[in-house]
């Protein structure tokens, strides 16, 4: 199970993810990760300017999971 402190609950094709920003020396990372901590998804921001919303969330999400079916 995924702490929960500081970071952002989003529910996505019936599963729990929880997202934040991480600033490190390579940039501003978003961070996806889901409740069991089988999937860890990282994005580099794309314009710092403009904040992450939940719909780039689940764009993320819906792009790596449409990805991992074609694959199996």
């Amino acid at each position: 199970m995924v702490h929960s402190k500081n970071k952002r609950k989003i529910e996505y094709s019936g599963n729990t993810y929880y997202w934040y920003v991480r600033i490190t020396d390579r940039g501003h990372r978003v961070h996806i990760l889901s409740n069991d901590k089988k999937v860890h998804l990282e994005y580099p921001f794309l314009d710092t300017e403009v904040p992450v919303t939940p719909l780039d969330i689940r764009n993320h999400l819906r792009d790596y999971l449409n990805a991992v079916s074609v694959r199996d």
